[in-house]
């Protein structure tokens, strides 16, 4: 007779798979009829998968972590859900009027490292001196358009206005930032990283990128003598 524990737990890894679901839907930002939409089933159908009354399709579940940008693991294993960055942002307008006098700091400040005056600088752009300080202390919204001219300008990258891995917008750019320069590298650099066994490997590359270059080339010099005196 089959071993029936594996079909008691159904029910109580239907429920944990909904929670799952619902937090890296409400995470990401979407709704269920965008999700239900996605994987080809109904709202109704959607929300019953999310309460635990119905069970996805391991499809339905890959399908939902490419739409969710997560990795699958995270809609079926809790431990797993644990290691993703909780980024949901709730007061997105208060959160834009900060970010716009930031912004508008950070140009502030790149005149100021150049001893430039206000109406030099707004001369330069094509702006009124009441305009652009306007855009420094963050009481206009500046266009993506006249802000590259600002940065062009100054000399500014926008790195220096995004304020990677700051608050939530900026720890979502920075996540982002990060996966595209993985993407980025050779196919077996990836799988090398990516691989649990070349944690310690990585762990003692970081320690030596963090070593002055005179210890670095003392340390050259006794693998070359050891590699020698075999």
């Amino acid at each position: 007779m089959p071993d029936p524990s594996p079909l008691d737990t159904a029910p109580l890894r239907r429920l944990t798979i909904g929670r799952l679901i619902r937090a890296a839907r409400e995470a990401a930002g979407r709704s269920q009829k965008d999700c239900a939409r996605f994987i080809g089933v109904s709202a109704k159908r959607f929300a019953a998968y999310e309460e635990g009354t119905r069970e996805p399709t391991f499809t339905e579940i890959e399908a939902l972590a490419h739409y969710l940008n997560v990795p699958v693991h995270a809609l079926v294993y809790e431990e797993e859900a644990k290691h993703l960055p909780q980024v949901q942002i709730n007061n997105l307008q208060t959160l834009m009027q900060l970010r716009l006098r930031v912004v508008g700091a950070r140009l502030k400040q790149a005149r100021m490292e150049r001893g430039e005056s206000l109406k030099a600088a707004a001369q330069a752009m094509g702006l009124t001196s009441s305009q652009l300080n306007a855009f420094e202390l963050g009481r206009r919204p500046i266009s993506i358009t006249l802000l590259e001219r600002a940065m062009a300008h100054y000399d500014l990258r926008l790195d220096r206005l995004l304020d990677l891995g700051i608050g939530p917008i900026g720890e979502a750019q920075l996540r982002l930032e990060q996966h595209a320069r993985f993407d980025a590298l050779p196919g077996e650099v990836r799988a090398f990283i990516a691989a649990p066994d070349s944690a310690p490997y990585l762990e003692f590359a970081m320690h030596l990128s963090k070593l002055p270059a005179a210890d670095l080339r003392g340390l050259t010099k006794a693998l070359r003598k050891i590699t020698e005196d075999e």
